[in-house]
This record gives structure tokens, sequence and C-alpha cells, in this order.
């Protein structure tokens, strides 16, 4: 069964001094409960989920006595596509990668690369033997932007040996606390092996975090995602037709250039970086005997599985969860039990494990107690009920899930699989109320009924658009607030997109289930949580 959703935004003890920074932590936890040994789990095992919502606020206006140390690297295909059919793409990395550099706070350690078959620091000025990086400055950043608006296209591009510069400038000052990359690329690891890229992430893993964005027609987006998805980054399309003009967030955008796309996401992403002012946050789970972590991944802003990052120390596990801003991130973990120790025969019940977070303590945030969970098996297994969050999230799997088996498809020509698969992406996009994703998807298919998935596949379809959705295809939506009143999906009656078929389609409006409170189809039967829907009627 699922305990209700507790707050832990409680003042550490003795109170915290007003205007100080603080992390606050939610915790949901959901399991079905069995008697011991009836799990059918491989040795009477059971997994338990969590799902842990983490706040920090206060961090920007918190003026820490000594500023931490901070290190930035820009990475710039330079290889001959960049220059090919046209100048348009390599001079619009020269002004984005320039703006990017001027907005580098003083004091921020910084190098501009370029990329081809290797990897060379065009800014500073230093010998290729031992790469290094710079201050900011008004004259270092004066002569970093001229750098980058004399980047040239030619040459190939083995994306490897440019990230294993990057790690060599950012982990050359030991003491430096946010380490960060952005890469640029219109193209593939082609000139380096896939083992090779693999090697060189296991080697950058954990020592940066990268965003990594793609421009043109002939970059891999999976290729893509794996990198940003490793170094904990996000991954961005710049096309010349974005798909998601539409959307109410990029009010304004729809009429962006390349080089303005570029140039803002650039601006966007470094920002993002150099507005992080809590260097190391970590979820430490205490567990006794009987319990484990079996999973942990970051489930909002965009999914990450970060299991493998986790560090076992006696009888806790530290799961890092990297560099924080202002903002809010949902975490799903999962802990394998073992319902056969003798306590829990006895009993019926345990208590697993504990969470808490730990920070850098010269950061000076205020931290929540320690939460603890328990579970307790009865003889007859009941229905499973995620909660608000876990259903939520679970959608958002299988949403992706349907998106990228639906790019695959439609990459293959196989178009009735593709419709099945992009049909069911724009049912369960529609359910979460996603306009973001549900325009991406339209870039692709004509919906006639979002409702029940009903979708055509266009007759031409962008390959920029296709990539774009596969890049983005992780993005998720918080959880509406509990007792909030969070808008119906979009694409309601009278609701679809200008001369579409089944704009004005006459399907019947989603209800609000009363339990859950998740919009969905006016069935019989909550889809979602089982609930009967005509008692809310």
């Amino acid at each position: 069964m699922t305990d209700t959703a507790r707050d832990f935004a409680t003042e550490a003890a003795g109170g915290a001094a007003p205007g100080r920074p603080r992390v606050d932590m939610t915790v949901e936890t959901a399991h079905e409960q069995y008697a011991p040994g009836r799990s059918g789990a491989p040795g009477g095992g059971h997994e338990v989920q969590v799902m842990v919502r983490i706040r920090a606020r206060g961090l920007e206006a918190a003026a820490p006595r000594h500023p931490p140390e901070r290190s930035e690297v820009i990475v710039i295909d330079c290889s001959g596509s960049m220059g090919h059919p046209s100048a348009r793409k390599i001079a619009a990395a020269r002004r984005a990668a320039a703006a990017a550099i001027e907005m580098l706070p003083d004091g921020t350690h910084f190098a501009l690369v370029a990329g081809t078959d290797t990897a060379r620091v065009v800014h500073p000025r230093c010998d290729p033997a031992s790469p290094a990086t710079v201050a900011a400055s008004p004259a270092s950043r004066a002569d970093g932007a001229r750098a980058a608006l004399t980047l040239e296209a030619h040459g190939g591009t083995r994306i490897s040996s440019w990230l294993s510069l990057a790690r060599t400038l950012l982990t050359a000052r030991p003491d430096t606390a946010f380490r960060h990359a952005l890469l640029l690329t219109d193209g593939v690891d082609q000139h380096g092996r896939t083992e090779e890229l693999r090697r060189v992430l296991d080697d950058c893993a954990g020592e940066f975090e990268c965003d990594a964005l793609g421009i043109g027609e002939g970059w891999d987006a999976e290729q893509l995602r794996e990198i940003a998805d490793r170094l904990r980054g996000r991954v961005e399309a710049v096309v010349d037709d974005p798909p998601d003009a539409g959307d109410p967030r990029d009010a304004g955008r729809a009429g962006e250039g390349l080089g303005e796309q570029l140039t803002r996401l650039f601006r966007e992403l470094v920002g993002a970086s150099t507005r992080r002012k809590l260097s190391r946050l970590a979820l430490a789970v205490h567990t006794g005997p009987r319990a484990s972590v079996a999973l942990f991944r970051q489930v909002n802003p965009a999914v990450l599985d970060l299991t493998g990052t986790a560090v076992r120390d006696g009888d806790r596990t530290l799961l890092p969860t990297g560099a924080w801003g202002e903002e809010t991130r949902w975490y799903e973990l999962r802990l394998r039990v073992d319902p056969g120790h003798p306590s829990v025969r006895e009993t019926g019940e345990a208590r697993i494990a504990s969470l808490g977070l730990e920070a850098d303590a010269a950061a000076g945030v205020v931290l929540p107690r320690e939460e603890r969970i328990a579970v307790r098996w009865i003889g007859q297994a009941p229905p499973t009920d995620l909660g608000v969050a876990g259903r939520h999230f679970r959608r958002y799997t299988e949403l992706e899930e349907a998106t990228r088996a639906g790019c695959a498809a439609l990459g293959r020509h196989d178009v009735p699989r593709a419709e099945r698969e992009l049909g069911r992406a724009v049912r369960l996009a529609y359910e979460l109320g996603d306009a973001s994703h549900l325009t991406r998807l339209r870039a692709l298919v004509t919906v006639e009924n979002a409702a029940v998935g009903l979708v055509r596949v266009r007759d031409a379809v962008d390959p920029g658009h296709l990539r774009t959705l596969i890049a983005r295809s992780s993005r998720t939506a918080p959880p509406p607030e509990a007792g909030g009143d969070a808008p119906p999906p979009p694409g309601a009656p009278g609701d679809g997109a200008p001369g579409e078929a089944g704009a004005g389609h006459s399907e019947k409006p989603p209800v609000r289930c009363r339990r859950c409170a998740e919009w969905v189809r006016p069935d019989r039967f909550c889809e979602s949580c089982g609930h009967p829907l005509g008692e809310d009627r």
C-alpha cells in the first residue's frame, strides 16, 4: 500500500537563521505488502519504491565568504561539415561561443576547444603539451570572444578526443568545486571507435558535467543522449524550424533563426552552470541487513540513471546528485528487502532504511532531518498503489519508451509500427498534460484523436524534428501538487492544432479522479488507480 507523502521542510534543531540557504525533502513510499517469502522474487526478496523530491532554495541569496572555484570548457565542432553546404553552422557556433564566454563571471577558469579529428585549445594560447585554462577577466573574455570568431571548419570528427581534452583541462585544478563543459557538434564520432568513446566517458563520469548540443542534419541523437546521460547534462537540438515553437514556454521564439537559437541555448546552459552554488549534495541511505539499494535514478526534470554512482560506506550508501542551483528535482529509489529476516517473521514489520541528505559543510546549508522507511507484510497481496508521484513518473517512463520506439520504427520506414507507438506516445502525453511533448510529436504525426492515440505519420518528416524528439524524450514535468488544480490535458475539444484533422473532435473531455488526482479518460474506472469514476459524478 502507499504511505501518505510527508514533507520534511522542518528546520534543523535550533532553527535556521533568516536567509540561510536550505534544502527540503519530501518522501513518498509505495510498496506491495506480502507475507514473508510470498513475493516470488529470487531469495524471497522484494523491492520497495521510494519517490523523493528535493528542493534547494535560498542559495542565490547566500554570499559565501570564499566563493568556490569554477571551470568551464566550451567545445566547438570545427569539422569540415560545419562549413557545408554553407557557412551558417560554423558562423552560428562562432557567435554563440563568443556570447557564452562574454557572460562568464570574473575568476571562472575557462578554455575554448576546437574539435576535429583531434582536439586543440584555441584560447588561451598555450603549449599543446601542457593545455591550460585562464581566469575570466575583462581582458581574457575579450580575447576569448575574438578567438571564437576566428574558428574555421575543416577536418574530421572524433568526439572522444574532445572529451578527453576537456577532462584534462577541467581536472587540472583539483580544488575546483564546479566543472562544466558545453559541447556542440553536427556529426558523429566517425573517427573514433564506439568502445573508445565509452572508455572516455567512463573516465569523465563524475569528474565534470557536460551539456551536449546537436546542430544541422548529421548528428546522432542517441550518441549525444549517451554523452549527456553519462555526464549528467542536458541534450539539446538546434534546427532551422524548431518543432516546439508552439510551446507556451517558448513564446516569442517561433521566428528564431539558427544563430539566435544557438546563442540563446549557450547563454542558458552556461548561465545555469554559473548559478549553481551547492557543489555536492548526496542522498544518504542507511540500511540494515534486511535491505540494499537496487536502483537510483533522477526522474525530473529529466531521466538519468544514477545507480552506478552509488558509494557503499559501512551500513549506508551515498547517492550523489551533482551540483545544485535554485531548483527542484525528483528521484526514484528502489530498495531490495528480505522479508524472511527473523525480525520480520516475528513482528510482520521492519524499519528497513532511513534517508537523509549530506552536503559540503562549507556551504552552510540547512538540511532536513532523516526519514525512516518501514514496511509491513500481510498474508494476502493487495493491489499495488504507487502513489501520485509514482504513477506520474511511471507514465513518463512509458511515454519515453513509446516515443523512442516510434522514432526507431519511423527511421526503418515501418509506418504501421510508427503510428502505433507514436499514437501511444500522443495518448500518454495528452493524459499527462504535457503540451511541449505533444507539440514535438505533432511535427511527425497528424493527431486525429489525442485521447485514444489515433495518429497518421506525416507525408514529409523533417529528420531534424525526429532527432529533436529523441534528444528531448527523457524530459518530464513534475507531478501535480497535492490538492492542486492542475489543468486538464491539452487537446480537449476544439483544441486541435489548426488545419489538422481532428481539430474540434467530439471526443469526451477528460475527468479528474478524486482519489489520485490524475486527469483520465471518462471510463467507469480510473485507468491510473482503479477508483470508480462514477462516485465522483
